[in-house]
């Protein structure tokens, strides 16, 4: 699928971050069970990865060997591209004059918008974890072995595991540690455990209206109900295996409902929404 999806893309110069949309497109291409000889003559009847959109635009500039038509015509038909030299507004402008701190986190904004998301997230969520040891952030605590936490200097915290209970229903465990010779207990989700859950809906292929996951991944729903879609408009998105792919009608219609959350993991052929053809 590799050597397909080079051959489609027109066999581009492989260096970073060439050589991820060609693995994008090779990734998509097993994901969805295509045959590449129909994803290169019909690519708008598939849910094209994102990398691949903006390469084919020429975000990562000019193909040497020329772009691959009529690929490319029909891949970017319809596509909403919003790329190209974004003006800094004036506060970013202040930002970047500020403290070296001020200056990173800016500029990691402005630069890396998507990472730098996933990072506050962590942040809220966990803290700032910069003083844990590597191993121990990478493997956790281990039992009867008493680690340490350096916060600054001369400031240490002593963190030692004593005991893990038996998974709940949901998967879930008690911990018991310590910090600082006082216990704690903390409820951990236990990732080994599998625990049966409702299956999500699945989708209709026979019904053009029924918007449906194309691969495993995280699905953001771009819409509202009620809204009004034309063909080949995004109602959707989907990150997988570091991937990311916009998900668009199959007909003009009404959205008529939603059938997840705003954001959820799912499994291809997953139930998004159903839009009411007109």
């Amino acid at each position: 699928m590799y050597a397909a999806a080079n051959e489609i893309l027109g066999r581009p110069t492989k260096v970073t971050p060439s050589s991820k949309v060609v693995g994008d497109l090779a990734l998509h291409l097993v994901a969805v069970n295509a045959d590449p000889k129909d994803f290169a003559e019909n690519p708008q009847n598939y849910d094209v990865p994102d990398s691949v959109v903006g390469f084919m635009a020429g975000e990562l500039g000019d193909l040497p060997g020329g772009w691959p038509e009529p690929f490319r015509t029909k891949v970017l038909q319809g596509k909403n591209l919003k790329f190209g030299v974004t003006e800094v507004s004036p506060t970013d402008l202040d930002a970047l004059r500020g403290s070296s701190e001020i200056r990173r986190e800016t500029l990691n904004r402005l630069l890396f918008a998507g990472p730098t998301a996933d990072f506050r997230r962590f942040r809220d969520t966990y803290g700032n974890l910069d003083q844990v040891d590597t191993v121990d952030y990478l493997y956790g605590l281990e039992p009867g072995r008493e680690h340490v936490v350096e916060m600054a200097k001369g400031i240490r915290l002593y963190f030692e595991l004593e005991a893990i209970g038996t998974p709940d229903a949901k998967g879930f465990r008690t911990v018991m540690a310590t910090m600082n010779g006082q216990l704690r207990p903390i409820n951990i989700r236990d990732n080994k455990i599998q625990v049966s859950v409702a299956s999500a809906e699945k989708a209709d292929p026979s019904k053009l209206g029924h918007v449906a996951a194309p691969f495993s991944g995280t699905v953001t729903v771009q819409t509202v109900e009620g809204a009004h879609v034309e063909v080949g408009q995004a109602v959707a998105s989907i990150e997988a295996m570091k991937m990311e792919a916009t998900i668009t009608s199959s007909v003009a219609g009404i959205v008529r409902r939603i059938a997840m959350p705003r954001t959820q993991a799912v499994e291809a052929g997953d139930l998004i929404l159903v839009v009411e053809s007109e």
